[in-house]
């Protein structure tokens, strides 16, 4: 490997490090709200005052754009129940849903990713980018955690990130990349690119070319055990 390569390698690294030292901070917040919600009894109502003050604090600063926490109903023998707080201007906003399983408009929140694979992997979950139409109204990803209960999940507690604030907190690291590089979810879908061609949310590769052995290839670099990595491109 040349000086040259083994420079750029070495950035994509730091990159993929920085990226999930970001990640970790916003875990750790989940952490502390579950902890102290279930230190105050961990019923509803605790997580309610937790979630809003978790993002009351975070202000102008954080990318949190939204803050929540919903009840594991299924063989659980409790109602679907959830909180969801947004920012609304310099203030925080109930976004309500409706977790009434027998309405038309009934948010399962149980079969969506954010919620699911957090209660399967009993760990931090990443879910997005996507257009959140139930939250922000823009592009997000949701940061998830399982919160543990004496005979399994008790819930899970989540923070939207507004994806045009972490990427705007990343330009610098972007910046100094010395290859073509894309950060993208499990799916191999965009978060953020060095290449204006791949925009946030879309595809790594077409369709046809994920056909091709060398999409096979592609060289990763993980960001610590969240499912994202960093893939370096060809201009």
């Amino acid at each position: 490997m040349s000086r040259r390569s083994d420079a750029a390698e070495q950035g994509i690294i730091r990159f993929a490090a920085q990226v999930a030292e970001r990640i970790d901070a916003v875990v750790e917040k989940l952490d502390t709200v579950a902890a102290e919600a279930l230190s105050a009894a961990g019923d509803f109502d605790c997580f309610v005052k937790s979630t809003r003050e978790l993002l009351a604090a975070s202000g102008k600063v954080d990318a949190l754009a939204g803050a929540g926490y919903a009840v594991a109903y299924e063989g659980s023998g409790d109602p679907p129940a959830m909180v969801w707080w947004v920012h609304r201007g310099e203030s925080v906003a109930e976004r309500t849903h409706s977790v009434d399983s027998e309405s038309e408009t009934f948010y399962d929140y149980a079969s969506l990713r954010w919620f699911r694979t957090a209660v399967v992997s009993g760990g931090p979950t990443l879910s997005g980018p996507f257009i959140d139409t139930w939250g922000s109204d823009d592009y997000t990803v949701t940061v998830s955690l399982p919160v543990p209960g004496p005979s399994g999940p008790r819930g899970v507690v989540a923070v939207d990130v507004d994806v045009r604030r972490l990427i705007e907190s990343l330009t610098a690291d972007l910046q100094r990349m010395t290859t073509p590089v894309a950060l993208v979810n499990e799916s191999d879908r965009v978060v953020v690119s060095t290449l204006p061609s791949l925009s946030t949310g879309l595809p790594i590769r077409s369709r046809a070319a994920r056909n091709d052995p060398d999409y096979a290839a592609l060289q990763r670099f993980p960001v610590s055990d969240y499912g994202w990595s960093v893939v370096p491109l060809t201009a």
